[in-house]
């Protein structure tokens, strides 16, 4: 029997996993082992009144889109929201550790370096340091996603600028429906997280790889055998 090559998504917040590489979660996930970890639930930094009540909401409908897409139930870490930055790195490497030497992931899917969130940029940081070329560990390959709102809005020199693409034409549909879950983090035209400019996003990554839609990552890190 052949065994399943292990994916690990380290994101942020419940949705990145979705909007960063929600189509080639739907196209892999028959044929490899996906695991997710999430740092922060997303929503705590905005308030008391209502962040306690959109934080369950969320988490509930993170649960029921997992248990759709019939992938593993996901990894909370519970770190404070949008406050990463004020935890030691040490820290936050060594949470990532603990999980990452269980599932001794053969991909790695995470942040890119240089987004505008705070902590995309920390998980970034955390994940790199905890994925370190060690002899406990055998990732093969480590990329970086975009995230509409973020990515795009960083005012930094490095931009995003990808290096590697997945084809999901025959995912892009499934990929809009799943996003539907985290309907209260969608927004409307012409703002970058609306259904309408993710579908666009994906259609000039698609145009940039000679495919109709697309997913585009960034390598940091690749070995080939």
């Amino acid at each position: 029997m052949i065994k399943k090559k292990k994916i690990l998504i380290i994101a942020a917040h419940p949705d990145d996993e979705i909007l960063g590489c929600g189509g080639t979660i739907i196209k892999l996930k028959d044929k490899c082992e996906i695991f997710t970890i999430f740092m922060t639930d997303g929503v705590s930094a905005r308030g008391a009144t209502s962040s306690k009540k959109e934080k369950q909401i969320r988490k509930r409908a993170c649960i029921k889109l997992f248990e759709f897409l019939k992938i593993k139930k996901p990894i909370f870490l519970n770190l404070p929201d949008n406050q990463l930055d004020k935890l030691p790195l040490l820290k936050i490497v060594k949470k990532i550790e603990k999980h990452l030497f269980k599932i001794d992931p053969d991909e790695v899917f995470t942040h890119y370096e240089n987004c505008l969130n705070i902590d995309h940029k920390i998980t970034f940081q955390a994940t790199i340091t905890a994925c370190r070329p060690i002899k406990n560990l055998n990732i093969k390959k480590i990329l970086s996603f975009e995230i509409p709102s973020s990515t795009d809005w960083s005012l930094s020199k490095k931009k995003f600028n990808p290096n590697y693409f997945v084809n999901i034409t025959n995912q892009i549909s499934k990929k809009i429906n799943a996003l539907k879950y985290y309907k209260m983090e969608l927004r409307k035209d012409p703002h970058s997280r609306s259904l309408n400019s993710i579908k666009a996003l994906s259609k000039f990554r698609g145009a940039s790889s000679g495919v109709m839609f697309a997913e585009a990552f960034y390598i940091n890190r690749i070995i080939e055998n």
